[in-house]
This record gives C-alpha cells, structure tokens and sequence, in this order.
C-alpha cells in the first residue's frame, strides 16, 4: 500500500490515523536489520485496500500542493543530516563518488 522508506515519521503517523479513521485493518512490516526488506503499511483486504489506495493518494495529492521546492542547501543538509544518522552508508557512498570519478577521468590525464 504505502511504503515507508525516506517517508518522514509525521507523515507515517498521519497515514495511521487516516486508515485508522477509516476502520481500515492495516499492518507494517519493517526493512529489517540490514535495510534489504521493504518497509511499508500493508492492507490484507482486496476492498480496504482499494479504499486505502484512494484515501492515500488523496492525501499525497494534498501534500503535494503544498509542498515547497527543495533547494541546493535543503539537499546539502539533507545529506548531513542523513551522514549523522548512517555514518557508515555516507562514508562509503562518498567513497564509491570518487573511485567512479576518478575512474572517469584518468583515461583523459594519462593520454
């Protein structure tokens, strides 16, 4: 129904208490230890699950209207914010930056 993955904890909350002012029987699953399940709010029922489908997109459509556009600093703190949360996963990516970038240029500097 809804995954969860990079979904702040505000807007989880408020897709609960949606589903749950519904009466909508829902579960979630988590992405587990290693982050390699896919964490989201499941519905078992095939006729909830089309009324969740449309009360969530609902919802996200009036999210979107009034979502603001995200700037270069909003990135950058972003990424520093998500660098304080998983240092291991910044460290490498940053790593995996610049062994692509450096890959990418060295044919150019050793002709």
């Amino acid at each position: 129904m809804f995954r969860l993955k990079y979904v702040p904890e505000e807007e989880i909350d408020d897709i609960r208490q949606l589903l749950t002012e519904h009466d909508i029987d829902f579960y979630e699953t988590s992405a587990g230890r290693w982050q390699i399940s896919m964490a989201g709010i499941w519905v078992r029922d095939k006729q909830q699950a089309e009324q969740a489908r449309a009360l969530i997109r609902e919802d996200q459509l009036e999210r979107s209207r009034d979502m603001k556009i995200p700037t270069a600093a909003d990135y950058l703190l972003g990424y520093f914010q998500h660098a304080r949360q998983n240092p291991a996963e910044a460290f490498f990516t940053l790593v995996a930056i610049g062994l692509i970038l450096s890959l990418s240029i060295l044919p150019f500097i050793l002709s």
